[in-house]
């Protein structure tokens, strides 16, 4: 029972360092080493002292499920993948409404929409995001003035996925792109989905990264798709 608690929150502790989790899962991690790592911090949560001996079997018996559950996308989701195109838009800004002004920036976004090179548009309880080109996005802080605007991102770029209809429909693809690039260290900003389009808003310092990891995981479906046919 106590090494179940113990395996749950090493578990809980590596979900939340997807390139350590990343690393565990592909069995190159010097288990002596990480379980010296997590040791304050499994001690601390489970409000007593932890063997790192007890960690690193935790750690062990992990990966041992791992290799029995190993991820692999379906092949309804490498085709979509595969069937995918990857845009990207520089020069993005998010800005953040409260509820009171909705109908002031929607009247606004209604305006710049047919000009605005970037833009999308999603409601949530008490706020509104609004993500949009930086040109557009001028135009409306102009109109709403500061009251009632929340928060202002700049200096974000957008990476749109643009995949074929039945994208609505197969469970897995949004979740298989947000965790290759949460393993691999990119901080997704906001993401949302809209028909065949995910729009991905991340840093512009995350922008090459990102994009070149979807690019490959592109190519990798083709691939993969191709030799299952052979």
């Amino acid at each position: 029972m106590e090494q179940d608690s113990v395996a749950r929150l090493v578990r809980e502790v590596l979900l939340g360092d997807p390139s350590l989790y990343k690393c565990l899962e592909m069995g190159i991690i010097n288990y002596s080493r990480v379980a010296t790592r997590l040791k304050p911090v499994v001690s601390k949560l489970i409000g007593r002292d932890v063997s790192e001996e007890s960690i690193k079997m935790a750690l062990i018996r992990l990966r041992s499920r791992m290799e029995e559950k190993t991820f692999f996308p379906s092949k309804g989701v490498l085709k979509i993948l595969a069937e995918s195109r990857i845009e990207v838009r520089t020069g993005v800004v998010i800005v953040i409404v409260g509820a009171g002004r909705f109908q002031d920036a929607m009247s606004a976004v209604a305006k710049i929409s047919s000009k605005a090179r970037f833009l999308a548009v999603m409601q949530s309880g008490p706020v509104t995001t609004i993500v949009l080109d930086d040109e557009s996005a001028r135009e409306l802080i102009r109109a709403l003035g500061e009251e009632g605007i929340i928060e202002v991102q700049e200096d974000h770029a957008a990476i749109v996925v643009v995949s074929p209809p039945e994208v609505m429909w197969i469970p897995g693809v949004v979740a298989y792109i947000t965790s290759v690039l949460a393993q691999n260290g990119v901080n997704i900003v906001h993401i949302e989905s809209c028909y065949t389009d995910t729009v991905i808003v991340v840093s512009k310092k995350d922008l090459l990264k990102a994009f070149n990891i979807l690019v490959k995981h592109n190519e990798l479906a083709r691939a993969l798709l191709e030799k299952s046919t052979r």
